[in-house]
């Protein structure tokens, strides 16, 4: 109950710092900076490496490519089908196509599951959702912007990006783990900065939508990832493939995150319906706190 309180108390934090005029309107941008080179680094090198190799990675690995594949689908289907332009399409599958498996996955996650629940968080994060959108993501980008992608621009992408290099170095100093106290303790500090800082940052950046604000294709979008998204995977894993276990658990929980934040502001630098990419990610992070509670509790 105390992690679940924490949620709840840094995102009204940051809701209320957003009156506050003394506060700096770009505060989130530091915040964000500080999840992405420190945090999210000392979580993945803090608890991946103790992490026992099985088969079973490659279902909370593969559970964020599954949802975007699926998503683009969905979406390029209906945008024909209800009229709405390539900016609007683009941005729900650049945005409702990933989850926010690390920001606000993590803090849930650890709150339900502990220690063991978070080492199976970061694999839906980094080679899932984080890699997804290095590759297709940047990909679906140039498409629906009507610009360029280049295979050095999405290499330079992934290699440059701190948390995935973390995981690289955890793969690789995986052997050497169990690590002395000196190491694991200050790691874990650093990591337990995360869910903080990223809910207050939400709790910034969180606006409500003006009157001429696209209210079919945001109902569509956030239905698509807080419901139908979660109800594909537990479908496809437990219905079809016969799976159980945390590694399941963790990956229906994690496809029913909000969308993830960093394709909404790849989004909104593109010219992909930037009120819509803000709204999504802005009211879906407190409508999935429900949203997973309710698979938490009723659908697992």
């Amino acid at each position: 109950m105390g992690n679940l309180a924490l949620l709840g108390i840094s995102l009204l934090t940051g809701l209320l710092l957003q009156r506050v005029r003394a506060f700096p309107a770009d505060a989130h941008r530091g915040l964000n900076a500080f999840i992405i080179y420190i945090s999210l680094p000392a979580i993945t090198l803090r608890y991946l490496p103790e992490l026992e190799p099985s088969w079973t990675w490659l279902y909370p690995a593969g559970m964020s490519w599954v949802v975007f594949l699926v998503g683009v689908g969905v979406f390029v289907s209906l945008g024909r089908w209800l009229g709405w332009d390539r900016q609007t399409v683009g941005c729900l599958v650049l945005v409702c196509g990933l989850g926010n498996t690390s920001f606000v996955g993590f803090p849930l996650i650890e709150a339900m599951y502990g220690t063991e629940g978070l080492r199976i968080a970061i694999l839906c994060d980094q080679p899932g959702a984080f890699l997804v959108l290095s590759t297709l993501g940047i990909v679906a980008v140039g498409y629906f912007a009507a610009g360029r992608i280049t295979g050095r621009a999405i290499l330079g992408r992934v290699l440059a990006f701190p948390p995935f290099l973390a995981f690289l170095a955890s793969l690789l100093l995986a052997p050497l783990s169990p690590w002395p106290d000196w190491i694991t303790g200050p790691l874990e500090t650093l990591g337990r900065t995360l869910t903080p800082l990223a809910l207050v940052s939400v709790g910034l950046q969180l606006r409500l939508p003006r009157r001429d604000f696209p209210f079919p294709a945001f109902g569509i979008g956030l239905v698509y990832k807080l419901l139908l998204a979660p109800a594909l995977i537990w479908g496809l894993y437990v219905g079809l493939l016969r799976q159980e276990g945390l590694a399941i658990e963790v990956s229906i929980l994690e496809a029913a995150m909000a969308p993830m934040i960093t394709p909404s502001i790849i989004a909104m630098e593109h010219g992909l319906n930037p009120p819509l990419a803000s709204v999504l990610v802005g009211l879906g992070i407190p409508l999935s706190l429900l949203s997973v509670w309710g698979w938490y509790v009723g659908g697992l």
